[in-house]
């Protein structure tokens, strides 16, 4: 006789990068007891960012962060704490925040709890563009990059050119997000 199965929780959360236009999102799925710096490490594999700077989680509730980084105030243990302690409810959202430099915001909102086994792994479901490069400027500042590779007139066409090389801001393949997943060590 078969042990019986053990069901998990599986969020199903879009990851909407609040301030592009039109906006960069992916569809995730992550197990309601991932811890918040997993789901850090998920969020910069999915996202395409490199892990470059500080970040945190904020809602309702203290920040977030890396305890060592010593940003905002009442900093709770990510390493402790998980994303069922803090959303747990379809329509719930929680911010997360990545290179204050550039001010880079997702909104991160559950759209369903779904069921899985002890076999589940984190997936991308869907997205739309590529993320943004690292130390462009943030939202204006990626709007601006945006501006001058599409525009050959623009003054600064041919720094974007050479910057972004094959920069193509439409491309997204879950494919290649999954695969980075797989390669990522949990």
């Amino acid at each position: 006789m078969r042990p019986p199965e053990t069901r998990v929780e599986v969020y199903a959360i879009k990851v909407t990068l609040l301030g592009t236009s039109p906006p960069v999102w992916r569809r995730i799925l992550v197990p309601r007891e991932i811890t918040l710096r997993n789901l850090h490490r998920t969020l910069q594999t999915v996202m395409g960012w490199t892990n470059s700077h500080l970040h945190q989680f904020v809602c309702q509730r203290p920040r977030l962060s890396d305890p060592g980084s010593r940003v905002g105030s009442k900093i709770a243990d990510e390493n402790r704490t998980k994303l069922g302690e803090l959303i747990g409810t379809v329509g719930a959202r929680l911010l997360y925040e990545y290179d204050f430099g550039d001010g880079w915001q997702h909104e991160l909102l559950l759209e369903e709890v779904l069921l899985g086994d002890e076999t589940f792994q984190q997936t991308c479901v869907a997205g739309k563009r590529c993320c943004p490069p690292e130390d462009c400027g943030g939202p204006q500042g990626f709007a601006e990059l945006l501006q001058a590779l599409q525009d050959a007139n623009h003054p600064s066409h041919d720094e974007a050119c050479e910057w972004l090389g094959d920069f193509v801001p439409e491309s997204f393949s879950a494919d290649e997000v999954n695969r980075r997943l797989c390669r990522r060590k949990h």
